[in-house]
């Protein structure tokens, strides 16, 4: 009994704005279809109907629990107007004045009563508890998005976290794959290409170190330049001497070569910066074949930096 009493003040609304709805249905369909195709008419009849029907029902959802309807109010306010306009105009079209007056007044008392209806049911409080309400709801809804927010930080924190492990991962892996290929074919290579007895072993692989030391004319720590250390092999008797002042000779030469190609380079107007010597000596050094370590190139310009300011500037 109590259901019934609920859903009694319902009951008149409901038919009203059923029998509104199908008839702007048919009236929206009927004038559209003679300027387009029927299908097309009548779904825009029934996107028009829905909308109104969706306001209608978020008006009800917010008066029951007391929020603002502002939005659902004006929509509804707003179709109902044209849903009266488009009524009257299809019943004059009609030629039938009796059926556009009432096609206008069922949608007009359909919202009447649904009014009447929605105010019936709707809660009753007062204008400070309404404010209380909703400040409750704006401030549980600031919770909630500050939740969400630092929830989706947390996410894409972890998840960059994994990418960088997994990238870390990846790279080590990679290099440990390279370095194990890397010795397989060498071990082969002197499998293959056995050297004589009297050569000895070869060099492991060279390190990265090791190889900047040689591209840049140096030689590596730890490693004796060619006839400056070490024990000559047997059976050279003499010529080790001979041998080891030719190469002596010939560092002489390179280093007096050195010197002087650093004396040019220097001797600019203005003279050059460090970076830019550095650049001309190695480069210059490359093309007359002349090595030397970085080292020595820094001492160059030092001392060609030392004679031009003791000469006051003079070369």
């Amino acid at each position: 009994m109590s259901n019934w009493k609920k859903a009694a003040p319902w009951v008149l609304p409901a038919i009203l704005t059923t029998i509104a709805v199908a008839w702007a249905i048919d009236a929206i369909g009927g004038i559209l279809a003679e300027q387009a195709a029927a299908p097309f008419a009548y779904s825009v009849a029934v996107l028009y109907d829905a909308v109104w029907l969706y306001a209608l029902a978020q008006e009800t959802a917010h008066r029951r629990q007391g929020s603002s309807a502002r939005l659902p109010k004006a929509i509804g306010w707003v179709f109902l107007p044209l849903t009266v306009a488009v009524l009257g105009a299809r019943g004059l079209l009609a030629g039938d004045v009796l059926a556009a007056v009432v096609g206008a007044l069922i949608p007009v008392l359909a919202k009447v009563t649904l009014v009447m209806a929605i105010d019936r049911d709707r809660t009753r409080i007062s204008a400070r508890a309404q404010a209380a309400i909703d400040r409750t709801r704006a401030a549980t809804r600031d919770r909630i998005a500050v939740s969400r927010a630092v929830a989706a930080a947390r996410a894409d924190e972890t998840k960059a976290a994994a990418e960088i492990l997994k990238d870390t991962r990846e790279a080590e892996a990679e290099a440990v794959t390279v370095t194990h290929d890397a010795c397989e074919r060498y071990a082969e290579v002197i499998d293959r290409h056995p050297l004589p007895e009297a050569v000895g072993e070869l060099p492991g692989l060279v390190s990265d170190r090791e190889l900047e030391a040689l591209l840049s004319g140096g030689v590596p720590d730890g490693v004796p330049a060619l006839g400056t250390g070490g024990e000559a092999p047997s059976g050279t008797g003499g010529g080790t001497v001979d041998g080891t002042r030719q190469i002596e000779a010939m560092r002489e030469a390179n280093n007096r070569s050195v010197a002087l190609l650093a004396a040019q380079v220097y001797a600019t107007n203005p003279p050059p910066s460090k970076r830019k010597f550095r650049e001309v000596m190695r480069s210059a050094m490359n093309a007359r074949s002349l090595t030397g370590s970085w080292e020595t190139i820094d001492a160059l310009y030092d001392r060609e930096k030392a004679l031009a300011e003791s000469t006051g500037g003079q070369p």
